[in-house]
């Protein structure tokens, strides 16, 4: 079932959301028949010009005040959630909407209908055929309404793959079209007087700083480690060497840039950073925004891929005591 729905066009899977509605409105259980032809022909009613909707059992749905008719669906649910919750307690928390097993007969014989007809994605005329072919009541009153079997199924081959938006499958393909790597970073350094404090490019006021080869930046560090390593493409000891005076004192921004322009050699993309960086003292928190901000120009990357945590180590082993910081990361690429 879930194959089928990845395989739906928008209108179509806009025809299953309005059939929830009808099937709200009228206090029901589950999405019944009636209640996916309505949502059919709610998402495209050019199907249905000429149609006697009086013999289908249904009047026209008025969606085209769409905020209002969302706040209806969050209200019908929240009444169905609650009528759920007293009825079966256990099952509230985890509340959804069931098509009936007719509605779920249909969404078969519409996968079928599209296969057969060389469709690779399901829209609302082969919706509308699943109902002709799976239940003989609707079949006959889809007969009198003037939507009989040679009509649907010419509107099933005028159907074009892109006359109904694209379907969740495609993008599905797409994600399946890349390989995803990730990679773990790890550093810790000593803290002691008279160094700067850098954390993910921002100098912190504090009276201790980071002891290191250069500007001491724990996080950029792991940071780095974790990109490379994801990439296979070594470590931060490989490409930066703490033997090379060249690297004394450095900003660690630059270990970033330089990753990065490794891995757009490579033609890998980085989709997520997850990081934690433990220090007793100072809070890090309020520094959070600059630090994705500094990461993310570094990285080239919009700051919403990048997630900062901190952490204490409650008062145990080096980092505990306050004399040293250290960071984890994890690092997710991706590759064509």
């Amino acid at each position: 079932m879930i194959g089928i729905l990845e395989k739906l066009s928008d209108k179509a899977r806009a025809a299953q959301h309005w059939a929830v509605l009808v099937a709200l409105r009228e206090d029901q259980q589950q999405v019944g028949l009636n209640h996916l032809l309505a949502g059919i022909q709610c998402a495209n009613p050019a199907m249905f010009t000429g149609v006697d909707l009086g013999q289908l059992g249904f009047s026209p749905l008025d969606v085209t005040d769409v905020e209002k008719v969302q706040q209806e669906m969050q209200k019908l649910s929240m009444r169905a959630r609650i009528s759920r919750a007293a009825e079966k307690p256990d099952e509230a928390s985890a509340f959804s909407f069931p098509f009936a097993p007719a509605s779920k007969l249909v969404l078969e014989a519409a996968s079928d209908g599209a296969n057969y007809l060389g469709s690779r994605t399901i829209g609302t005329p082969h919706l509308l055929l699943g109902i002709f072919k799976a239940d003989s009541e609707m079949c006959a009153k889809l007969e009198r309404a003037n939507l009989g079997e040679s009509r649907i199924l010419s509107l099933c081959r005028d159907y074009r793959e892109d006359d109904e938006g694209e379907a969740i499958s495609e993008h599905i393909d797409e994600v399946r079209g890349r390989r995803y790597r990730s990679g773990i970073g790890y550093d810790l350094h000593r803290l002691a007087e008279g160094r700067k404090l850098i954390v993910g490019g921002m100098e912190l006021p504090f009276d201790r700083g980071s002891v290191g080869h250069s500007d001491g930046d724990v996080l950029a560090h792991a940071l780095c480690d974790a990109l490379l390593g994801a990439a296979g493409l070594g470590d931060i000891g490989t490409h930066f060497p703490d033997s090379d005076p060249k690297w004394k004192g450095a900003n660690s921004l630059q270990f970033l840039e330089h990753a990065r322009k490794l891995l757009d050699e490579k033609e890998f993309a980085i989709e997520h950073v997850d990081a934690i960086v433990i220090l007793e003292k100072p809070k890090l928190g309020p520094h959070f925004p600059k630090m994705r901000e500094a990461l993310a120009k570094a990285l080239g990357v919009p700051a919403d891929k990048i997630h900062l945590k901190a952490k204490t180590n409650e008062g145990v082993d080096a980092v505990g005591r306050g004399e040293a910081i250290a960071a984890h990361v994890v690092a997710t690429l991706s590759q064509r």
